[in-house]
């Protein structure tokens, strides 16, 4: 265990940084972080406060572990031989999902909190799947974690629909347009690779699909646990600050699994609805 801090230090390569986000991650005059605010335009109570902090938290915690998940896929995209703006487009990428956790760090201290979070910071290594070429392994997990980030879209569009508190619904935005992009990169590379691959080389895919669509299934919901279900009021006062409800981002999982992601699946050649229908779930 270790405790995750996602402030800015205060040394030389502070202005680095501070550059990076303004020149490489440039987001406008609507940045967040030059959003002028240090305390809470509206009027909440403490449980609702208390709710959206915790799950701000751990979102911080999601998008500083899932930084390393995209820089970990740089040395595959380099194996399978990808073009130069598939490496460079995911090193931004990870970049994106450090300044995300900053982000929600300024989120949790508005709400009262310190950024910061006790948790296992030991990252996960990619799977390495042996048993493909490295345009295959690069595949598989290049779709999987873009699967993952075109769930992350409708759930993030939801919420900043319901965001009231003007800070959080800013950060919301941001999150919504940058995970976009995370997703369209699995769709396109999906669409440039699979041409590549013989027939042999699809057919692992598609046995990999059941394996793949259940595993991520499983693990999205674990992370939307149904506990004992709180008042409707205090639910819709924690939502205006960007709290996620398990059983709304619940039935909107299903629907991007249903309305999106075998849709799109399909499109490429790929049997989805049979995959989805012989999902293999994580123990």
């Amino acid at each position: 265990m270790g405790v995750l801090r996602v402030e800015v230090g205060d040394n030389p390569l502070k202005n680095e940084h501070e550059q990076l986000v303004h020149k490489a991650l440039t987001r406008g005059s609507e940045a967040p972080e030059q959003f002028p605010t240090t305390k809470l335009q509206g009027d909440y109570s403490p449980d609702a406060i208390m709710l959206a902090r915790e799950n701000w938290r751990q979102r911080m915690l999601h998008e500083h572990q899932s930084s390393a998940v995209f820089s970990r896929l740089l040395p595959q995209l380099i194996e399978a031989e990808a073009t130069l703006e598939f490496k460079t487009c995911i090193l931004r990428f990870s970049m994106d999902e450090l300044r995300h956790a900053g982000l929600c760090g300024r989120v949790v201290a508005l709400l009262n909190g310190d950024p910061m979070i006790e948790a296992r910071l030991t990252t996960e290594p990619l799977p390495k799947h042996p048993d493909c070429p490295p345009l295959e392994r690069a595949l598989r997990n290049v779709l999987f974690t873009s699967l993952s980030e075109t769930i992350s879209v409708g759930l993030l569009t939801e919420e900043r629909e319901r965001a009231k508190e003007p800070f959080v619904k800013a950060v919301l935005h941001q999150l919504s347009a940058d995970e976009i992009n995370h997703a369209r990169f699995g769709w396109i590379y999906l669409g440039d690779t699979w041409p590549r691959l013989n027939k042999d080389g699809r057919s692992r895919i598609q046995d990999y699909l059941p394996v793949a669509l259940g595993h991520l299934e499983t693990c999205m919901l674990a992370a939307m646990p149904i506990g004992k279900k709180l008042p409707e009021a205090l639910v819709q006062e924690a939502q205006a600050l960007g709290f996620s409800d398990s059983y709304t981002a619940r039935s909107l999982l299903a629907d991007t699994f249903e309305e999106v992601i075998i849709p799109q699946l399909s499109a490429v050649g790929l049997d989805a609805r049979t995959a989805w229908t012989n999902r293999v779930k994580a123990q």
